[in-house]
């Protein structure tokens, strides 16, 4: 698969379930809400300093139910402080199980599949960079609600696995997540 129809077949997915998911949440009369994340990536080794960046996410949000999941996207870009950087472009969809009948807080935890374009960048004696794309798959755990009838809010410890594309290493590492949303479909 060349490297252009890997990114068109990313953002054909990630458009289509965005288009379909406010549908299946109305057939299901299940909350929406749309959310704005800070996103922080922590490598698992100190190869790179980690990384900083911003996202969005459809979050499903039904205080009567069990089930809840995710569309959604952020961009991390790697932080100075040593010889290596990684900007990580992310496009995910989760599921998870929380308490039912929770509004104002309801701890939750998902599993999620991602679709990870990343950019490792070598600053050393013989400078390189490296792209490409792959899958990855994610755990979270964290806490969600309604704030009021229309604001929303979660935060979010995960952990993020893949194989990064050109160097061959693990990717692996601590994602944290903070979000505050408005509610769209209630």
């Amino acid at each position: 698969m060349s490297h252009r129809t890997r990114h068109v077949t990313a953002a054909l997915i990630v458009a289509t379930a965005a288009l379909i998911a406010p549908g299946l949440a109305r057939a299901d009369h299940e909350e929406t809400a749309l959310v704005v994340d800070a996103t922080f990536i922590a490598p698992e080794t100190g190869v790179h300093a980690g990384a900083a960046g911003v996202g969005g996410e459809l979050r499903f949000f039904d205080d009567h139910e069990l089930m809840t999941g995710s569309f959604g996207a952020f961009a991390a870009f790697g932080q100075q402080g040593t010889d290596q950087r990684r900007d990580v472009l992310d496009a995910h969809f989760s599921v998870g199980m929380k308490p039912e009948d929770a509004a104002r807080v309801a701890p939750y935890a998902a599993l999620g599949l991602h679709v990870l374009h990343v950019t490792t960048h070598e600053v050393g004696r013989q400078p390189m960079t490296a792209r490409g794309t792959t899958l990855g798959i994610g755990a979270e755990v964290g806490v969600m609600g309604k704030a009021s009838r229309w604001w929303f809010y979660r935060a979010s410890v995960g952990y993020l696995g893949a194989i990064v594309p050109g160097t061959g290493d693990d990717l692996g590492g601590v994602v944290i997540q903070f979000g505050v949303g408005r509610m769209i479909d209630d």
